[in-house]
Order: structure tokens, then C-alpha cells, then sequence
């Protein structure tokens, strides 16, 4: 996959979380999807898609920053810093987060395998 190719796919899963789109983001999210938030906290697709769905929790903005992508044939690689404000059970955060993104050709579509994040301190 071209890195720009990859970049729009991400673009478009930065998008939908900040919509609430869960449909687009369960075709985008593999059904063995991990999610390992920078609180060392883990997700499944079914658990995050919950979240995003219910509105427990709300992507208020993603921004993302320092972008590289790394591409492996059938899987590439993108890492960053993603600055977001997010409402989680009510509470607003600000997080700042440098994260690894893994996308995966599944068939003919690509899908996110697994995201990991770790929390930038100022």
C-alpha cells in the first residue's frame, strides 16, 4: 500500500471516531483488533466500537503530527503524535499521545490490527 493511501485510510478512521461513525469504523477495525490505550488499558473492537457507539466515550478532536509510514507489503506501520480532546464518562481530556497505528491487508481491504499509545508529557 502507498503511504498516502494509508494516510487517507487513517485519515478517514480519525474522522469517523470524531463523528461516531461505528459503521465505518467496523469495517475499518479488524474483528481481532487490540487496542492498547496510553493507559496500558487493553480494547477489543467489539469493546471500543461499544464506547464510541454508547457515547461513554466522545473523540472531540484528533490531530495528528510527526506522521511516518512504514510499509511492510501486507502491512504497514504508522506512528506519530495524536493530540486529542476526548470526553470520556463526561470528563473532558486532553491527550497527547505518540502512537503506533498497525494496518493489515484482510481480502482485498485493509483493516487496523492493532494501535498502541504512550502519553507525551510537556
Amino acid at each position: 500500500m502507498s503511504a498516502e493511501t494509508v494516510l487517507e485510510l487513517d485519515r478517514i478512521r480519525r474522522d469517523a471516531m470524531t463523528k461516531a461513525d461505528v459503521a465505518t469504523l467496523g469495517e475499518l477495525f479488524a474483528d481481532d483488533m487490540v487496542w492498547i490505550h496510553a493507559t496500558a488499558r487493553i480494547d477489543t473492537k467489539a469493546g471500543l466500537l461499544d464506547a464510541i457507539g454508547s457515547g461513554s466515550t466522545k473523540y472531540l478532536s484528533i490531530d495528528v503530527t510527526d506522521e511516518t509510514v512504514r510499509d511492510f507489503g501486507d502491512v504497514a506501520l504508522v506512528g506519530g503524535i495524536a493530540a486529542m480532546t476526548a470526553e470520556i464518562k463526561g470528563e473532558t481530556r486532553e491527550l497527547r499521545n505518540r502512537f503506533t497505528i498497525v494496518w493489515a491487508r484482510r481480502g482485498a481491504s485493509w483493516q487496523v490490527v492493532n494501535w498502541q499509545s504512550t502519553s507525551v508529557r510537556a
